[in-house]
């Protein structure tokens, strides 16, 4: 049990570092790029040392998960800035139904009937998150709507590639894919941040990224050390439920990011739908 609440503790850390970050007034790209690149370091070092069978099929899946990895980040930055971190979240774990679906459709794999309740309220919680007016109370417009939903298949497709890495049966060569992801991320991070910054690293970003950088490894190496220890049916409901729910309070009561109703009532639902599609 220990583990695993140290499991949920380290996910739950990384969208919050990252809001912190904003709130503060840190450049996030900056933070991301300085996080990606330590990351990766971590994992590139654990790669060169096991050399593991499959390295070369991990790096090509690595490329295709890392690009879809950065997309996320990118979109979740204006996400949490529009509808606060707890809603922005909800839109990113409602993803898992995306690999589910691709389960269903390419590998011939039959759902439970509980498996298909939760697909049904994820896509019914993702009209609630949308239209929650958010921290700033804006309305939906066609942008932000496509932005939200952006943020959902970006993920959706990062956890097929991860899901499709799996099949090919080169378990020891996820460090590689893992480096491979985040060297992809830091790459596209830093041209994203010259592009608009064009200034040296404040002190403050290299700080929030170093410390989002350790949570990202630790939260990974967490996961992989729990999943020895515990089944996956068992694991990824508790971390998606309870890190949803741990975020949100968090949010709401340190930071005062009080989703509408709306937003309460899509968060309780992608709880429960997060829940089930994991069962």
């Amino acid at each position: 049990m220990l583990l695993l609440a140290l499991t949920i503790i380290a996910n739950t850390s990384f969208a919050l570092i990252v809001r912190a970050a904003q709130r503060r007034g840190a450049n996030d790209v900056a933070v991301g790029m300085v996080n990606y690149v330590l990351a990766c370091g971590v994992y590139a070092v654990i790669g060169a040392l096991r050399q593991p069978e499959g390295a070369a099929v991990a790096g090509r899946f690595g490329l295709v998960g890392g690009t879809f990895n950065v997309l996320i980040f990118l979109l979740l930055l204006p996400a949490m800035q529009m509808k606060g971190v707890g809603v922005a979240i909800s839109v990113v774990r409602l993803a898992v139904v995306v690999p589910l679906a691709a389960s269903i459709l390419f590998w011939g794999e039959a759902p439970a009937g509980i498996t298909v309740a939760g697909i049904a309220l994820a896509l019914l919680a993702l009209p609630l998150l949308g239209f929650d007016k958010g921290v700033n109370s804006e309305r939906l417009t066609p942008r932000r709507g496509a932005l939200l939903l952006g943020l959902f298949v970006a993920n959706g497709m990062a956890l097929l590639m991860i899901k499709w890495f799996q099949t090919t049966g080169y378990a020891e060569a996820r460090v590689v894919y893992l480096a491979t992801v985040f060297a992809v991320s830091g790459i596209v991070c830093f041209i994203t941040w010259r592009s608009t910054a064009r200034r040296s690293l404040r002190s403050d970003e290299l700080a929030w990224g170093a410390l989002l950088g350790i949570s990202n490894a630790i939260t990974n190496f967490l996961i992989f050390a729990t999943l020895d220890v515990l089944p996956a049916s068992v694991m990824f409901p508790v971390l998606a439920a309870v890190g949803l729910s741990l975020t949100t309070v968090f949010a709401a009561v340190v930071w005062r990011e009080v989703p509408g109703r709306p937003g309460w009532a899509g968060i309780g639902v992608a709880v429960i739908a997060v829940v089930l599609t994991n069962l």
